[in-house]
């Protein structure tokens, strides 16, 4: 397995709890207008990859006819079962986004939510997706986006490496759009939506210790006006960024 798949099952299965807690993978704005745009029929069947602790998948259940949550590290699969809402129509399988172990075509749905931004090879898993994904099915991305310009997006990226070893690349908006394009999925909705997240927040939810805060504080201090402003970078009441999603659905 790829070390960075390793790093990713070792930094999710320390925080399967955290994440388990956390309000708002639970629901927020970007999972309520990916559910929106879906239009999920009671007749689809519906693949979410990466599905963390499970809440995309519960989301999409009381729409659909059944949901698979696929995932890399099962500490945090073992916490979507927990939580999941009585009654049937869920399975949680163990797989990786680079080899999703179902045939061509099986799903009308496929989501992927607030994941790839952790994933070696996300053109690879985007061609996965749509190929699990049967012809007319709708594909759901979710994703953090850093500022489409230098110097934010360097800073942006910079501070999430720091913050989180198994990050390896959040995408430009511009490359998201050109990425579906590239797998044959047509656009038929993004918008990006922000929120201000607090550091402290920000830091504690992935577990960051002493010398990731340390190395932060620092890049941050060392960092050009203009990378500041570019990422909404506020002191005060307390030191806070913008977090920015971009949504997209589209067609195969």
């Amino acid at each position: 397995m790829d070390d960075r798949k390793r790093a990713v099952q070792r930094q999710f299965g320390q925080r399967a709890g955290a994440y388990a807690r956390s309000a708002s993978h639970r629901r927020d704005a970007d999972l309520e207008l990916l559910i929106a745009h879906l239009r999920a029929a009671p007749s689809d069947r519906a693949l979410d990859v990466a599905t963390g602790t499970g809440f995309t998948a519960f989301a999409l259940r009381p729409h659909v006819r059944s949901v698979v949550g696929a995932d890399l590290t099962r500490g945090m699969l073992e916490e979507a079962r927990r939580l999941a809402p009585s009654g049937e129509g869920f399975s949680w399988v163990v797989g990786d986004a680079e080899a999703l172990p179902f045939a061509d075509g099986t799903f009308s749905i496929v989501t992927c939510r607030r994941a790839p931004h952790h994933f070696p090879h996300v053109e690879a898993s985007m061609n996965e997706m749509v190929r699990v994904l049967a012809p007319g099915g709708r594909l759901g991305i979710v994703d953090q986006v850093p500022p489409e310009e230098a110097p934010g997006y360097d800073l942006m990226e910079a501070l999430e490496v720091l913050r989180d070893s198994s990050h390896v690349q959040a995408l430009r908006p511009s490359r998201w759009r050109a990425l579906l394009e590239e797998c044959r999925v047509v656009l038929t909705f993004a918008e990006q939506v922000e929120s201000r997240q607090t550091m402290e927040a920000w830091l504690e939810l992935a577990g960051a210790d002493d010398a990731r805060r340390r190395a932060i504080a620092a890049t941050l201090c060392g960092a050009a006006r203009q990378a500041l402003e570019q990422i909404g970078y506020e002191e005060r009441p307390e030191p806070s960024f913008l977090k920015r999603w971009i949504v997209l659905v589209g067609r195969k």
